[in-house]
């Protein structure tokens, strides 16, 4: 008797694990897709900013550098 109620609990474990496992790959998707689109974005605001101020080609490695330093990324 104990031994089936044993097994029974193994069993809804593997199954819940599976569950979990099946939850934690559609979250890394969902989060890879918002990275992406994110990417996007910010390859177009860049364009964007090239386009209408050429000057800021190339300055543009310079503020990344400063944003880096200065800002905490944890804090926004």
């Amino acid at each position: 008797m104990n031994n089936v109620r044993v097994e029974e609990q193994v069993r809804l474990l593997q199954r819940e694990a599976v569950l979990a496992g099946e939850v934690i790959d559609s979250l890394r998707r969902e989060h890879r897709a918002a990275i992406d689109a994110l990417r996007l974005e910010i390859e177009a605001l860049r364009r964007c900013l090239k386009i209408l101020h050429p000057e800021f080609d190339g300055y543009d490695d310079v503020l990344r550098e400063q944003v880096l330093r200065e800002t905490d990324p944890e804090a926004l």
